[in-house]
């Protein structure tokens, strides 16, 4: 009879071929099916910023994929009741074919990373010297530890002390703190990078009265603008100050992982020497700096993967629905991460302590449906003391509807790469987490964390499969880091049992992903060099392109008026006018859809709106885009006229 972790590898080369099948002859008809054409189309199609193609097929088999994985840990979990039984030769076969098939998925993952095609950007991925280096760090790390009484100095070391304990935590602040000054800018710094914040906009948004999902629609975001907004008023309406509320949000994000693995450990020099990794492969090529990823995408996911962690640790919260009150708040603030960080949480909930029987099933299911819903009742609070309105659900799939069905800026995936990797770590975490949980192991918190993980990055890797570039790729980085601590946990548990000796090729390809990701701290940016940067920000030229938008505006709108700004900054520039902006988007490159341009117009006619500023066609404003030749027809169309267009800006007057 097979043990639960010979199951998983016997059972990994079927489960593959079975999922290869069905991606390949189950894939097209599933995506067409999710992806029915919606009767909108992106628009115009010659319009750089609407480039992109729906990609069903690609969607279809991707949700295959990511699924397939979840197949794997059933059939595991199957065997606990249906023992598997088979010859000691074909067992130990099919379970070499397993170690085989991982070995090859990694080995083409790595030598591809630096085959992609020129449009998906400058991925650096891992060089040849952090490959070697990596192998360099195993293998002194695996004989280190069978000299005579290292395992018991590491251990001593490891012990956990109060006096220690603090240290390591302002340890975990000085490291994060000290490579999120990255992270920190200024309205000079900005504009000398030659790109705007957009979820500062967002924020001004809010003090200007628009409501997110209500009658403005944000593509990142829906409820850090609230807070956002609340710190420009306290503390000063600057990119600055903007910059440390992200950079704050990021401290506490990156602090909850610290904590997780600190509850999983049990041991703060442990945690914190898993931590300093993760916080480096997070933010190779500077992933942290992205507004987009960090903190709009990850910060709602850690905290809700921080209050499951303590809930199953027997810490507060106690009920499982304040969890699910969170999640629920993570979902509809960033619905891609916040929803897949909802699901995990029932994974892990659901691997810690499986329902015994029905009733136990029903509880769960009205924690997590009970926890939901208030927070559902929370946002439309909100929204209806503000806006005396309720929100609108169509608002917060806008975006999700035009990058997944419309395929906004996609990007077909490449065959082999560094996502294949990624993948199989997140796959590795959720059948290790299957294998102790059927087992039976101690560390229930670390099997809850495994699941959490896995789960987490197979259903956000969604995110990269859109469009497959750089940037999303980096954007996946954070959650395959946390993926790989944990299961550096497991496997040097395995080993300490074994007092080091015969690591087995899946503890080895472990041990070397976590290598790499040490020696990924190599690049990141130097504390001193940001902190000179920032000492240097006030030599640097003042803002320009701000100013002269608003004097160009102010000239031909009163202080009241009701306008539609779709400029960089747009509701800044408002706010500081005090002027009305109507419009629902915050920028033109934000309208790439005949259905966006309808609503927009359609706003600026329910607000008898006379003056329209956009970007002129072939002006890049802060790098942000311009505005299309049929955009500009259609309002000519909806009976504006063409006006002053100065320094980049277009004036639409309507006579």
């Amino acid at each position: 009879m097979l043990t639960p972790a010979e199951v998983a590898w016997v059972a990994l080369v079927p489960c593959a071929l079975v999922a290869v099948v069905a991606i390949l002859l189950l894939g097209p008809p599933l995506g067409h099916a999710l992806a029915r054409p919606s009767g909108d189309a992106l628009w115009p199609p010659t319009w750089w910023e609407a480039a992109g193609r729906p990609e069903p097929v690609e969607q279809g088999r991707v949700a295959l994929a990511l699924l397939a994985p979840f197949g794997l840990a059933a059939a595991v979990a199957a065997s606990v009741r249906r023992p598997l039984r088979l010859r000691p030769a074909i067992a130990d076969a099919l379970v070499v074919a397993g170690h085989a098939a991982l070995v090859a998925l990694l080995v083409a993952a790595v030598a591809g990373q630096r085959s992609l095609p020129a449009e998906y950007g400058p991925w650096q991925g891992f060089d040849d010297a952090m490959l070697v280096v990596a192998a360099a760090l195993v293998a002194a790390g695996l004989l280190a530890m069978r000299l005579p009484g290292a395992p018991a100095a590491v251990a001593r070391f490891a012990r956990e002390r109060r006096a220690l304990r603090l240290a390591c935590g302002v340890a975990a602040v000085v490291v994060a703190g000290a490579w999120l000054l990255e992270t920190v800018g200024s309205d000079r710094l900005v504009e000398q990078a030659g790109a705007s914040n957009w979820t500062l906009t967002d924020a001004f948004a809010v003090l200007s009265g628009r409501d997110p999902l209500v009658d403005y629609r944000l593509l990142y975001a829906k409820l850090l603008p609230y807070p956002g907004a609340l710190t420009l008023l306290a503390f000063g309406k600057t990119g600055f100050v903007y910059s440390l509320y992200l950079t704050t949000l990021s401290l506490l994000a990156l602090l909850a992982v610290y904590a997780i693995l600190r509850r999983v450990t049990r041991s703060s020099p442990l945690a914190l020497g898993l931590f300093v990794p993760f916080v480096a492969v997070t933010d190779m090529h500077r992933s942290l700096v992205i507004p987009g990823v960090w903190p709009m995408r990850y910060a709602g996911a850690y905290l809700v993967a921080w209050l499951t962690a303590r809930h199953l640790d027997g810490a507060g919260p106690r009920r499982r629905w304040v969890v699910f009150l969170a999640a629920g708040l993570a979902a509809i603030n960033q619905l891609e991460f916040g929803f897949a960080a909802l699901l995990a949480s029932v994974a892990a909930l659901l691997w810690a302590r499986p329902p015994r029987t029905a009733r136990d099933a029903l509880r769960l299911a009205g924690a997590v449906a009970g926890g939901a819903a208030l927070a559902v009742v929370a946002v439309s609070a909100l929204t209806l003391v503000r806006a005396g309105s309720l929100p609108k659900p169509d608002l917060l799939l806008e975006w999700p509807r035009i990058f997944s069905r419309l395929g906004l800026l996609s990007l077909p995936m490449p065959t082999t790469g560094m996502h294949l990797a990624i993948y199989a770590t997140f796959a590795g975490a959720l059948a290790v987490a299957t294998v102790r949980a059927v087992r039976g192991d101690d560390g229930v918190l670390l099997t809850s964390m495994l699941a959490w993980s896995g789960t987490f990055g197979l259903l956000a890797g969604a995110y990269f499969a859109g469009r497959s570039d750089e940037s999303k790729l980096t954007g996946m980085l954070s959650a395959w880091g946390l993926a790989l601590a944990l299961l550096a946990v497991v496997c040097v548990r395995a080993l300490s049992a074994r007092r080091w000796r015969a690591p087995t090729t899946a503890e080895l390809l472990v041990l070397f992903g976590f290598a790499l990701a040490v020696t990924s701290i190599g690049r990141l940016r130097s504390p001193v060099a940001e902190a000179r940067r920032l000492a240097d920000s006030p030599s640097l030229p003042a803002p320009r392109y701000r100013p002269t938008v608003e004097r160009l505006i102010a000239s031909r709108v009163a202080p009241g008026e009701k306008v539609a700004i779709l400029l960089p900054e747009s509701f800044r520039i408002a706010y500081e006018l005090r002027v009305e902006n109507v419009s629902p988007y915050q920028h033109q490159n934000a309208v790439v859809t005949r259905r966006q341009l309808r609503t927009l117009l359609d706003a600026i006619e329910r607000e008898q709106v006379r003056e329209v500023f956009l970007p002129a066609p072939g002006a890049m404003l802060l790098g942000e885009g311009d505005t299309a030749p049929e955009q500009v027809q259609a309002f000519q169309d909806a009976g504006f006229a063409t006006g002053a267009n100065e320094a980049g800006v277009l004036e639409l007057r309507r006579p």
